[in-house]
């Protein structure tokens, strides 16, 4: 008697999925959508990230660092060359380096020929030709005429400077009587003017 009425007896509610944002297109605020494949695992991500630390090709990757590196060693040589004080050494940079540089090369310096009548004279002292006595007599008057004409480069450079600057920077009669014991050609960095040409 307390049995049920199949005919009134409701059926249990079917459950409705919703359909994902996926499957209906829309993407609501906030979400992200999906890249269209996995995403890589942790150990993946480092492995592309980090490149192998020992070439696979050595003697390559040797001819390759040498090449680089004379590369840089010539491209810092012309910049030297050039007077570019980015790579010049600490005691060639700042204006009155340059001006005292340009005043040197603007004249004759006997202290040029220093190095070469001193192998000569040596030379001369090794052979026995009975001119020994008159070789060393030129080179000591050559000697003498190196230092005065060495005095007069220091005091008229420092001079030159004074009047361009109003002051002397330390040490600049020594570069200057550095630089004029060089050839011409084996300066650095190079001649900027010609002999004659005062630097102004």
């Amino acid at each position: 008697m307390f049995g049920r009425n199949k005919k009134t007896e409701t059926a249990d509610p079917q459950p409705v999925n919703d359909p994902t944002p996926e499957e209906s297109g829309v993407t609501r605020p906030g979400m992200t959508q999906g890249k269209g494949r996995p995403t890589p695992s942790r150990r993946q991500q480092e492995a592309a990230r980090h490149q192998p630390l020992v070439p696979k090709d050595r003697k390559a990757a040797k001819v390759a660092d040498r090449q680089n590196r004379r590369e840089q060693r010539l491209h810092v040589q012309q910049r030297m060359a050039s007077g570019d004080e980015r790579y010049l050494p600490q005691r060639d940079r700042g204006a009155q380096r340059a001006f005292v540089r340009d005043w040197v090369d603007s004249r004759f310096c006997m202290a040029e020929l220093l190095m070469p009548i001193a192998i000569l004279a040596l030379i001369f002292m090794l052979i026995p030709t009975g001119l020994q006595e008159l070789v060393m007599a030129m080179f000591y008057a050559l000697l003498i005429i190196v230092i005065l004409d060495s005095v007069l480069l220091v005091v008229g450079a420092k001079r030159a400077v004074r009047k361009k600057f109003g002051e002397v920077q330390s040490g600049t009669g020594f570069y200057a009587l550095t630089r004029s014991i060089n050839w011409r050609s084996t300066r650095m960095p190079r001649p900027r003017v010609g002999r004659g040409r005062r630097p102004v």
